[in-house]
């Protein structure tokens, strides 16, 4: 009897410490707490401890007790009254005289089993008690993991430090993520902390290496330290400026033969156009397939450019005629200071090319194989590379288009040439030697393409044609339960949706490839992390298909547009306070917590946080003290 006396009395101590009022309005999900006048110090005691008194805020609840209903609901204002019913009474506290309405809004409730669910159940009646959450509710509140789970740790709440937040990798990881804030904002620090903290987890099952794999295109070397996300990384720093002989194989993607020899790799490279460059490039795509089948590819190549010098010699038209022998020797290699090959003289009478003094159908064979354009063909060989292999195979699949009147010259070439112009770059950043891989990860699960000294097309070409292929690869195999991570920091860079420096065609290629991983990827266990400064450049489409979203501070008004028309269920005091949160606060929401929390995320040590630090002029400009 006297514990359940004691029981009952700390109950009845408990309750008077925390109820701090009552519902004096309902309107909508709008609710109007009239605050006990002995309730309006800034700090409550309970047992020997301080409780924060409930305020305006971030991070400030109150519960609401309708029966056995305890309904969860946000502080999000205040105001004060004068006390009209008392007014000729004499206050001993100056006080007294006002009453304090807090408003609030209703976005939860507790259900049977005394776990936190988002929504509405029930709204409160005029009357019903409004309490302060004890510390263990608050806690609970801010658990956004199940018991068993696997979890990281990011950070805590900005105005109640105490309490750590965690997250569900089940739950933040198996979406897509959106981490935004204007430079120097801290979004660097966060992605970093996501996975830094994912691949240091204890409880990892030990396939982990086979089961996921992930993939960081780094624009600004951020990510390719040693120590930055993982020391068990590969990292390819690809550069555009050094010469290729001084780019080791180790610094270049592989791309096998199959994966170059693709209609859309390839016409992303030459830009074509898609009317008459593309169908061009897959009829030469077709011939180096149909070559490549035969048992001597080589030879049966050679034999094709053989039968070819014949047609060419055969040509009644002049123009086309040497225009045709030009392609023949850029085929074989063959300069203008090369000597040991003539060019046929053309007979200037008669419509054909000279050959002995004689005309070309009269020429025996014997005649036919001592010329320079059949003895030439023997000296060819395949190019030890891909994308010059693939070139040849282009310029004979245009001879035959010339010498079958099916194109012309001028609508074609530019094609091959923007090939051309970009072959050596293609050739700094891939490995396209004859019998590369495509295994990028090597004996790794993370990778990370350094571009920062990548050139401009590169950057904006090389991530569409990797992750791509990743993708594609990764749609004929998740059934065996993998899945693809893809990072992207400075996604404004590949994802713009804004862009006049491409033509129409290529971009709306570029934005449909991603806006297809971020909209069928899920259900092929592809995921993307997105990292920007600035949302509003980027397709409307892929924002809105977020699934987290990390969001630090925000300055421009299109960006906190993106934003606002993104993330719906910011409430508007959290919106109003993007553009004022400190360096590492953020506001985290989606499928990972079932509301909005305001979050400082935790700084990563020294050697794990990306170099994107902002340069310290007073090391750099102040004059250095020297001792003695």
């Amino acid at each position: 009897m006297q514990t359940i006396n004691s029981e009952l009395q700390e109950r009845i101590i408990s309750d008077s410490v925390f109820t701090i009022g009552s519902v004096s309005g309902v309107e909508g999900k709008n609710i109007t707490i009239k605050v006990n006048k002995d309730k309006n110090l800034p700090h409550l005691f309970f047992n020997g401890r301080t409780i924060k008194n409930v305020s305006v805020g971030l991070s400030n609840y109150v519960k609401i007790v309708k029966g056995f209903t305890e309904i969860i609901c946000k502080v999000e204002g205040e105001y004060i009254e004068e006390d009209r019913r008392q007014l000729g009474k004499k206050y001993g506290n100056e006080k007294q005289r006002n009453n304090r309405f807090l408003k609030v809004s209703v976005f939860g409730f507790y259900d049977d089993d005394s776990n936190f669910q988002h929504g509405i159940k029930e709204m409160p009646l005029i009357g019903s008690e409004c309490k302060l959450l004890t510390r263990d509710e608050f806690t609970k509140l801010h658990e956004l993991f199940s018991k068993g789970d696997l979890a990281i740790p990011i950070g805590t709440l900005i105005d109640e430090e105490t309490q750590k937040i965690s997250v569900a990798v089940k739950n933040l990881f198996a979406g897509h993520i959106g981490i935004f804030g204007n430079t120097g904002s801290g979004k660097s620090n966060t992605l970093a902390k996501l996975y830094t903290e994912l691949f240091r987890l204890d409880g990892l099952d030990g396939k982990f290496k086979s089961k996921s794999k992930f993939i960081v295109i780094d624009f600004n070397g951020e990510y390719s330290h040693p120590d930055v996300l993982t020391p068990n990384k590969k990292v390819y720093k690809l550069s555009t400026d050094l010469p290729l002989e001084k780019i080791s194989k180790k610094n270049r993607i592989p791309l096998s033969e199959d994966s170059f020899i693709d209609i859309e790799l390839l016409s992303i490279l030459s830009n074509a156009t898609e009317k008459t460059q593309k169908p061009f490039l897959v009829r030469s795509i077709n011939l180096y397939k149909k070559v490549s089948k035969s048992d001597n590819s080589e030879g049966y190549f050679k034999n094709k450019l053989r039968k070819l010098s014949l047609d060419i010699m055969r040509l009644k038209n002049k123009e086309l005629a040497y225009l045709a022998i030009d392609r023949y020797k850029q085929i074989l290699k063959i300069d203008s200071d090369n000597t040991s090959f003539t060019t046929p003289e053309w007979h200037n009478k008669d419509a054909y090319f000279k050959v002995s003094n004689a005309t070309w159908e009269n020429t025996t064979e014997e005649e036919y194989k001592a010329q320079p354009m059949h003895t030439s063909v023997d000296g060819y060989s395949f190019p030890d590379n891909i994308i010059d292999k693939f070139l040849d195979f282009a310029k004979m699949q245009l001879l035959y288009d010339l010498l079958d009147n099916r194109v012309q010259n001028d609508h074609i070439y530019p094609s091959i040439a923007r090939l051309e112009s970009v072959k050596n770059s293609v050739q700094k950043v891939f490995d396209t030697t004859t019998g590369a891989s495509n295994n990028i990860f090597g004996r790794n699960n993370l990778v990370v393409i350094d571009l920062k000294s990548a050139n401009r097309d590169m950057k904006k070409t090389l991530p569409l044609i990797v992750l791509k292929r990743l993708y594609e690869n990764q749609k004929s195999v998740y059934r065996n339960k993998t899945s693809l991570h893809i990072v992207i920091d400075e996604a404004h860079n590949i994802l713009s949706d804004n862009s006049v420096r491409e033509s129409e065609a290529w971009k709306d290629y570029r934005l449909e490839t991603f806006e297809e991983i971020i909209k069928e990827g899920r259900k092929f266990s592809v995921f993307l992390t997105l990292a920007s400064q600035r949302p509003s450049d980027i397709s409307p489409t892929i924002i809105s298909q977020l699934h987290n979203y990390f969001i630090h501070k925000l300055m421009n008004e299109n960006d906190l547009r993106a934003v606002e028309r993104a993330v719906s269920y910011l409430d508007k005091m959290s919106f109003s306070s993007i553009s004022n949160l400190s360096t590492g606060c953020c506001f985290i929401a989606g499928q990972m917590t079932q509301f909005p929390l305001s979050v400082r995320v935790a700084q990563l040590s020294d050697n794990e946080q990306p170099r994107s630090q902002t340069i310290d002029l007073n090391k750099l400009w102040q004059k250095q003290k020297i001792d003695g």
